[in-house]
């Protein structure tokens, strides 16, 4: 009974910081109480608060790359390599070439899409993909973070409201982050990062006072 007005309380908290105004999308890069949404190694009880990614205005790069990409086909006579080729020649590379900007948008898009950070009621989760391949899971309780603050470099992030969030672990386990300052949990370009860091500090405060109270 105890454990479920603990429970109570906390979700009271977190939810006057974060407001009513939250996605609940998985395909959001800000996610409130994410419905169906289970990872590797979920205690039974654990209960994820939020799910995030970088912002969306973050994929602006590759998008124009490819918009622009798109058009190069019709400009191949241009290049003297390509206006000595034949028709049928020229069909396959433009096939191959529109096959390869396909790819490249899917990759970009399962990369932003799954490179994601956890934060549920006990623990940090952080997830890097650096290829399809490649795969990097940093993990802390919430009696391990020491510290946590957030960064908005620009006009830009000011006004589309993202930046980072740096979180300090007790572990020895240590990356360099964007600021210069080291930290195995390093979210780069979120949404939404001064409520994301709230919400940490908020469940760090919670979990101090449960200790001080064993």
């Amino acid at each position: 009974m105890v454990e479920v007005f603990k429970k109570e309380k906390e979700s009271e908290q977190i939810q006057r910081i974060l407001g009513d105004n939250c996605s609940r999308s998985l395909w959001s890069s800000f996610v409130v109480n994410p419905a169906r949404l289970s990872f590797e190694s979920q205690h039974e009880s654990e209960e994820v608060i939020l799910l995030g990614r970088r912002h969306p205005v973050t994929n602006l790069g590759w998008l124009v790359a490819v918009s622009i990409a798109l058009f190069v086909p019709m400009f191949w006579q241009e290049f003297p390599f390509f206006a000595v080729l034949t028709e049928l020649t020229l069909t396959k590379v433009t096939i191959l070439w529109y096959l390869g900007l396909i790819f490249y948008s899917i990759l970009n898009f399962l990369l932003w899409f799954y490179n994601v950070y956890i934060v549920t009621d006990e623990r940090l989760v952080d997830v890097d993909f650096t290829g399809l391949l490649n795969k990097t899971v940093n993990v802390a309780d919430l009696d391990n973070l020491e510290d946590v603050n957030y960064t908005q470099n620009g006009l830009m992030d000011s006004l589309l409201n993202m930046g980072d969030v740096i979180v300090q672990t007790a572990s020895e386990q240590k990356t360099p982050d964007a600021s210069g300052e080291l930290s195995a949990f390093t979210f780069e370009e979120i949404s939404s990062p001064d409520k994301v860091s709230q919400v940490i500090s908020q469940l760090m405060d919670n979990e101090d006072e449960e200790n001080r109270r064993r």
